[in-house]
């Protein structure tokens, strides 16, 4: 089995935000709480990870979901996941 499915949706993308955050010199974990702007994450970055979200998930997150709310922590794209992709 693949590790990427064997991972719980949180620890996925978590490992998309910790690596886009690593190009930026910031290294280590991030809570699945923490606000990722707190850690300078730019627009772009935020759109290389929703494009990051649904290539791992295999979704299309709707123009309406692309919200600062729904990207701006772990957690809050884990529920968006959630509500995409209920076999996430």
């Amino acid at each position: 089995m693949l590790d990427h499915v064997k991972s719980s949706p949180a620890r996925r993308i978590g490992n998309l935000v910790e690596d886009i955050l690593s190009r930026r010199g910031v290294d280590g974990p991030v809570a699945p709480d923490a606000e990722l702007a707190r850690f300078g994450m730019t627009s772009i970055d935020m759109v290389e990870v929703m494009l990051g979200v649904e290539a791992e998930f295999d979704v299309a997150i709707p123009p309406v979901e692309i919200t600062m709310d729904n990207f701006r922590s772990v957690a809050a794209m884990v529920r968006l996941v959630s509500r995409l992709s209920p076999a996430a």
